[in-house]
């Protein structure tokens, strides 16, 4: 009866943080819908105005202003493509050989201590250790 109180009172207390988990999301995600609505609304703002700049400081025509913003609006996009493309193959091969590395370290080292224990007597070995270890010891 006790167990099952407590197992009652426990999945009680994980909806409970469930729920608060899926609440923070949602206001989380809310904020962030927010700030993004806000930055595009930016950079519209910004474009309209690159746009009237063009055409009455710098005596663009109507086509040709808007053709300059969108000839610099492809490329911006072009260049955030191939950086996202470099950037998305180097950490695969440099995160993977540093996952790795110790991997490879580790086993290197287990197979030299097995040789080395099927050459000489595990307690052979632990002598030459602590004889490093005196000898490591005594010069500093």
């Amino acid at each position: 009866m006790l167990r099952l109180a407590l197992t009652l009172l426990s999945s009680l207390q994980m909806g409970a943080r469930l729920k608060q988990t899926v609440d923070r999301s949602l206001r989380q995600a809310a904020i962030i819908g927010i700030a993004v609505a806000v930055l595009i609304a930016a950079v519209v703002f910004g474009l309209v105005a690159a746009y009237h700049a063009l055409i009455s400081v710098y005596g663009f025509t109507q086509a040709g202003a808007a053709g300059l913003l969108a000839f610099i609006l492809a490329l911006l996009g072009v260049m955030i493509i191939v950086v996202m493309r470099v950037s998305e193959r180097q950490p695969r091969t440099t995160a993977q050989a540093t996952l790795d590395a110790p991997a490879e370290g580790l086993a290197m080292i287990d197979q030299s201590l097995g040789k080395a224990m099927q050459q000489v007597s595990p307690l052979t070995l632990v002598a030459i250790a602590f004889a490093a270890g005196l000898l490591a010891s005594r010069r500093r």
